[in-house]
């Protein structure tokens, strides 16, 4: 497998499916520099990302949520991951804490909800 083969098998299977051989004949056609080198693998983390968009905001959402209840607990709002709003310091951090997920669940309703007239 030769360089060009390894930049395009880098994008997801889809996306070669769809682009694969256009892009092999692009790169063909194309000096290999630096410049194209972090080009092409930046495209190609990007469309990854894409292709796994509610992975990757699960993640998010899970490293953020993490991290605020580590600092929470590390500022003495809490020894629990979920805590009683009783301060403002505690609700504003429960706040951090969820909003994550209810991003989520915003995205998912609005992906999957009917639009209206529809059956």
């Amino acid at each position: 497998m030769g360089m060009r083969d390894l930049l395009v098998a880098l994008h997801p299977k889809p996306w070669r499916e769809r682009y694969g051989e256009e892009f092999r004949a692009l790169l063909d056609d194309t000096d290999l520099t630096l410049r194209t080198l972090i080009d092409v693998v930046t495209h190609a983390a990007t469309q990854q990302v894409r292709a796994r968009l509610t992975l990757v905001l699960v993640i998010v959402a899970i490293v953020m949520s993490a991290s605020v209840t580590y600092l929470a607990r590390q500022a003495g709002l809490t020894d629990n991951i979920l805590w009683a709003p009783t301060t403002p310091r505690r609700a504003l951090a429960l706040s951090a804490t969820l909003a994550p997920w209810a991003g989520l669940l915003v995205l998912a309703y609005r992906r999957h909800r009917k639009p209206i007239g529809k059956d």
